[in-house]
């Protein structure tokens, strides 16, 4: 048995990669991903797995097995990035602007693999697999459109399991372990109000990018003077904006971020931090303020017991030196919506390869992973959802 489905997975590596590189040629943007759903839903009816559509583009497969027993959900993110491909493969993207930059094109891949595997042997299944095809991971709403769509309900599912492709993991490596693995991430937008005037006469207008550079200052003090450093938090300022000429005091300047930590009550409380200093600095610099902050992506917290069984589980084809454990991650997954309402687990499959041109970051232009990957995520997920219905 132990060896049985990655040698299965290894039987249909052409097909896998046959998907892999036409999603890849053929990437979709956020909330628009109509024909990779399509092509979905069509590989998952011909296998006999029945079908429904959540929202425009979410694809929701359930195959029953020969008896009620538990449930287990398999997600797969589906979107792209809009990102200009730079990599030369013979399958580059065809949609100009938009890439696979992430490896979702893989994460769609393997989990139709994982339903050919697992609907062939559906008479040994004892329970119910619900295979989640979700979009929009990249913008951080899909997980909860398919949440609100009712993926988790009738049946109940007790627990769910998803991976992502990761460029900092060699290829025939696993990266899986319980608790934290990564980090929450919450969009801010501030917009400070000065009052323009002539730049020659600064003192008849109050100067509102002079302010903002405080404010900029004094919430990166957050991080090593108000936070708990043994808890790391990131607060990243990633545009600002302000002015309208190179002679004019400027009235207005706008910045926005994310911030990122492993702790659910620091989570709570950067807002407040941040807001006391944006307040405080502005008072002191005259202008007013307009602070937005909006809660996106929790933690992505492995459960223990459930992590610890799909690890055994994986290691049956991966042996003890296939799964390891890393750094903690300070990027985030939608993933972690799942993860707030069930126990769950997320694995990193590992897709570097050096001598392959796979060894560059997530998101960039060159972004590439090592299709010997593909039957591995495939035998993951699939042995993973028969060991859990046993």
């Amino acid at each position: 048995m132990q060896n049985d489905t990655l040698n299965r997975a290894k039987d249909i590596k052409e097909w896998l990669v046959d998907l892999r590189r036409d999603f890849h040629r053929h990437p979709e943007q956020s909330l628009k991903e109509y024909r990779t759903s399509k092509i979905i839903a069509k590989n998952l009816t011909d296998m006999g797995i029945k079908v429904e559509h959540i929202g425009e583009t979410g694809i929701l497969g359930i195959l029953e097995g020969s008896s009620k027993g538990k449930v287990i959900a398999l997600r797969a993110d589906m979107d792209a990035l809009s990102v200009t491909e730079k990599t030369s493969l013979p399958f580059s993207s065809e949609n100009i602007g938009y890439m696979h930059a992430c490896g979702h094109d893989f994460h769609v891949s393997m989990l139709l693999g994982a339903a050919k595997l697992l609907s062939e042997r559906k008479d040994e299944l004892k329970g119910t697999v619900k295979f989640l095809f979700q979009p929009a991971e990249e913008i951080a709403e899909g997980a909860k459109q398919l949440i609100q769509g009712g993926v988790l309900k009738n049946p109940d599912v007790d627990y769910i399991f998803g991976m992502h492709v990761w460029s900092d993991v060699p290829v025939n490596k696993i990266a899986l372990q319980e608790g934290p693995i990564m980090a929450s991430a919450d969009s801010w937008k501030l917009k400070v109000l000065g009052k323009s005037c002539h730049g020659s006469a600064p003192w008849q207008g109050v100067d509102s990018i002079v302010c903002s550079s405080a404010i900029v200052q004094g919430i990166q003090s957050i991080v090593s003077r108000v936070n708990d450093v043994r808890s790391p938090i990131v607060i990243n300022i990633g545009t600002i904006r302000g002015g309208e000429r190179f002679n004019v005091v400027p009235g207005t300047t706008e910045m926005e971020g994310m911030n990122r930590t492993f702790n659910a009550d620091i989570r709570k409380e950067l807002p407040k931090w941040m807001e006391k200093i944006i307040k405080n600095t502005c008072e002191a610099y005259g202008c007013d303020y307009e602070f937005n902050y909006t809660f996106k992506c929790a933690v992505t917290d492995n459960e223990p017991q459930y992590t610890r069984t799909a690890i055994n589980s994986i290691k049956k084809f991966m042996g003890e030196e296939g799964v390891i454990s890393i750094n903690r991650i300070m990027g985030s997954e939608d993933f972690s919506e799942y993860l707030e309402k069930i126990p769950g687990s997320l694995m990193l499959l590992g897709g570097r390869n050096e001598e392959k041109g796979c060894n560059y970051s997530h998101h960039s232009n060159y972004f590439n992973v090592d299709e010997d990957a593909l039957p591995i995520g495939t035998a993951a997920y699939t042995q993973v959802a028969v060991d859990f219905l046993s």
